[in-house]
């Protein structure tokens, strides 16, 4: 997906920003020399109000795009199962409620990245508590950057609270949670590192 404005690429500032960092692009931002990141900032600054300026949320809308799919989705998956939680509580739960299960559980999205943000910033710190597109939409809205990120963690956990507590047989809880916790990190793991990198490098 591209959004970037017409000529972007092509603009003097953004082919000087790339000469400048193109030596630290194996490089974490953090250890870049504190030149290079001040004068990186300078030009970002400038481009910003160049192509984003509060006159235009293209790009805000596209960065929203990803966090709505996702919440839109589990809300989808919560409705089928507050629809069908009458006949769930009788008949049990058949191939449509599970399927309602695995989708009201994209809400862990927002679980999960608050919580890793957070955990980046206690082991590496750098100011930084909260990260992803939240935070992008958060500032894009001129709103405290944890604004976003701690409203939809709130209503992903109450809503995944939710499905395992109240929809989830009691008898297959534990090594439901447990199956999804290693499950889980698994996924991050091989996406992130392993299937991720070789589609979409």
């Amino acid at each position: 997906m591209g959004y970037l404005p017409k000529g972007y690429l092509e603009d003097e500032d953004v082919i000087a920003v790339r000469n400048l960092t193109k030596d630290y692009s194996d490089i974490e931002y953090d250890s870049w020399p504190k030149e290079i990141k001040e004068k990186t900032e300078e030009y970002n600054n400038i481009l910003q109000k160049r192509y984003w300026s509060e006159k235009s949320n293209s790009s805000l809308l596209v960065t929203i795009g990803g966090p709505l799919q996702t919440t839109l989705t589990g809300t989808i998956g919560l409705l089928i199962l507050i629809w069908r939680r009458k006949y769930i509580y009788k008949k049990g739960l058949r191939v449509l409620d599970w399927f309602a299960i695995f989708l009201s559980l994209f809400w862990l999205r927002e679980i999960f990245n608050i919580v890793t943000s957070i955990g980046k910033e206690l082991i590496s710190p750098n100011g930084t508590w909260f990260g992803g597109d939240e935070l992008r939409i958060s500032q894009g809205l001129n709103l405290w950057s944890g604004t976003i990120p701690l409203i939809l963690a709130t209503l992903g956990t109450v809503i995944a609270i939710y499905v395992v507590f109240k929809i989830i047989p009691k008898e297959i809880r534990l090594t439901f949670i447990l199956c999804g916790f290693i499950g889980g990190i698994a996924g991050y793991i091989l996406w992130m590192n392993i299937i991720g990198p070789k589609i979409l490098p």
